[in-house]
């Protein structure tokens, strides 16, 4: 963890220190000392979601000159406590009515550094990102600087902020105290599977079930927008300004207007609902009302448990999923302890495989043979494969959710290969030109696609919306966005759940290992691999798996990576 009170502060007296919430008695409170070293206070739980550290911030001291003015309103920004009313104190009275603190977050990674010429003083850092006024986390591109400039006046014959930039400014250790990465759920084109739209929520505030909602009806953020569609009609919203938490159930009063809305309609309403409020660990159930009457829901219980509609998980692995793998005779199928060769062609050897997809609920198959050619057929005993497209040079087959195949053509870039064998292009907009795209795998819930891309000597992750015209028509790849910040070379990536993937690359001259990515925060984690990995596989809940370039399937378990089986290409169902 990195520490805040370890940055650079120019004034003789710290600025905060740290407690753990709901740890300390008022007692201890009251005995807030005034000097000494800065200590953390102890954290009794380690569960991140219920706990917190709150910052106690200290307002300005006397003779305090510019840069420690700065330095201490930057620290107390990180309070959120009477609406950051330790850092007004740093303002004068004209700029401290114009501040804004929820215009926005500018995120920025170390220390800062804090330089005053005179009345003015400016910060400078690296910038992480941006949180928007409705909690969305943006990336910054790799080497973005944060660069804001502070103007200071004499006031009453102390140094007082008169003009801050609007917003907070906050750094990476800041936000991990302060916000919690929770999402609304919104709805794929098709209302079969719920898709995440992660948002930064404050710990301290409204309440995170009352924030959850507000969000939910204001709809989807801009970037998921196009891609995405919601229960909610026009005109419905909350009743009440609060989503109170009694006994364990949230209680969400909707407008009148919500009488009106069909059965299917109010299905659809509860399980956005449900899902985006189980995230609140003080939720058991969720009672939706309208304007104090119950709304009734069929096919549920009232009020509805936090467990509810399983069938709309965004993370879409069917129960019973497993991993596959590609071997010279036959493709196998990962049990416990044992492989299986699959039934049909693909395990009876009709084709050798070198690369292999399977469909979302097990009962297809697709695979390249060496020739560059695109086999499919259905995983059932007797049943022979079928060559879709011969002698192409083809990669990286994968299924989308309507069981149609994405491949990359080495020729003709990214396309589509039906059932029948009918092929199409795939347009993406947003690229730099010349920029080639490697692979592209479509999420479990079919609104976005985690692109693999060129430039130059330079490989990246990217992650675009996908937009369809209608069922079975044109599809595209639009608006994409980095994800990260990190890495410097992307070979592989899976999604390894709905707001994650798992990534086989690089950071900065390093081997190649993999990454889980937050895909709400940027957030990477290292995961080692094992010696010479070729390729990755993941899915919510199962192991992740990778290929070496010694022809063994490796496992993560239990932190480790351990050789499953002997194989090539390993995948998930998708």
């Amino acid at each position: 963890m990195r520490h805040p009170w370890l940055r650079c502060v120019t004034a003789c007296a710290p600025m905060f220190f740290l407690v753990g919430c709901a740890t300390m008695s008022s007692s201890i409170v009251a005995q807030v000392p005034t000097s000494g070293p800065i200590r953390q206070g102890d954290q009794i739980s380690t569960n991140r979601e219920d706990q917190f550290i709150r910052v106690i911030a200290r307002g300005p001291s006397p003779g305090m000159v510019p840069s420690a003015i700065v330095q201490g309103f930057l620290d107390a920004s990180a309070s959120f406590d009477s609406d950051h009313a330790v850092a007004r104190q740093y303002l004068t009275d004209s700029a401290n009515r114009r501040w804004d603190p929820s215009d926005g977050v500018a995120v920025y990674e170390g220390a800062g550094a804090v330089a005053a010429f005179g009345g003015e003083v400016t910060l400078t850092a690296s910038e992480a990102g941006r949180i928007s006024t409705s909690g969305h986390y943006d990336v910054s591109a790799p080497g973005t600087e944060l660069r804001s400039t502070f103007t200071l006046v004499r006031e009453r014959d102390q140094w007082r902020i008169s003009r801050a930039p609007t917003g907070l400014i906050l750094s990476l250790a800041d936000v991990d105290r302060s916000f919690r990465s929770l999402s609304v759920y919104f709805f794929d084109p098709t209302f079969s599977t719920l898709v995440p739209d992660p948002r930064m929520v404050p710990v301290l505030g409204p309440g995170q079930a009352t924030t959850l909602v507000k969000y939910l009806v204001e709809g989807p953020s801009e970037w998921l927008l196009p891609a995405v569609r919601t229960g909610f009609p026009d005109g419905v919203g909350l009743g009440i300004e609060s989503v109170p938490i009694e006994s364990g159930v949230a209680v969400v009063d909707l407008t009148p207007n919500a009488q009106l809305i069909s059965d299917s309609g109010r299905q659809a309403l509860s399980q956005q609902v449900v899902w985006t409020l189980r995230q609140v660990p003080d939720v058991a159930a969720v009672s939706i009302t309208s304007v104090g009457q119950p709304l009734s829901v069929p096919g549920v219980a009232s009020p509805q448990p936090r467990d509810s509609w399983p069938g709309v998980d965004p993370g879409g692995v069917p129960p019973g999923s497993s991993g596959y793998v590609a071997r010279s005779s036959s493709v196998a199928r990962l049990f416990a302890g044992t492989t299986r060769p699959v039934p049909g062609g693909a395990g009876d050897g009709q084709v050798s495989f070198i690369d292999i997809a399977v469909s979302r609920a097990s009962d297809f198959i697709a695979g390249i043979d060496g020739q560059g050619s695109l086999w499919r057929g259905p995983l059932g005993s007797g049943r022979p494969l079928t060559e879709l497209v011969a002698g192409a040079n083809l990669s990286n087959p994968v299924f989308d959710r309507s069981g149609v195949l994405w491949v990359i053509d080495a020729d003709e870039g990214l396309g589509v290969v039906r059932p029948d064998g009918t092929r199409s292009s795939i347009r993406v907009t947003g690229l730099a030109s010349k920029t080639v795209i490697r692979s592209a795998t479509p999420s479990r819930d079919g609104t976005r696609a985690a692109l693999v891309v060129q430039s130059g000597a330079r490989t990246s992750l990217l992650i675009g919306l996908i937009v369809r015209s209608g069922p079975g028509g044109e599809i595209s790849i639009d608006d994409p966005i980095r994800v990260e910040s990190k890495l410097t070379e992307v070979v592989d990536v899976a999604w390894s759940g709905a707001e994650s993937v798992a990534v086989l690359g690089s950071v900065e001259a390093g081997a190649l290992e993999v990454f889980d990515i937050d895909l709400a925060r940027g957030v990477v984690a290292a995961l080692g691999s094992p010696e010479a990995p070729v390729s990755i596989a993941a899915a919510p809940g199962l192991p992740m798996l990778v290929a070496g370039a010694d022809g063994q399937i490796y496992e993560l378990n239990a932190g480790s990576w351990r050789g499953r089986a002997n194989g090539t290409s390993p995948t998930y169902p998708n």
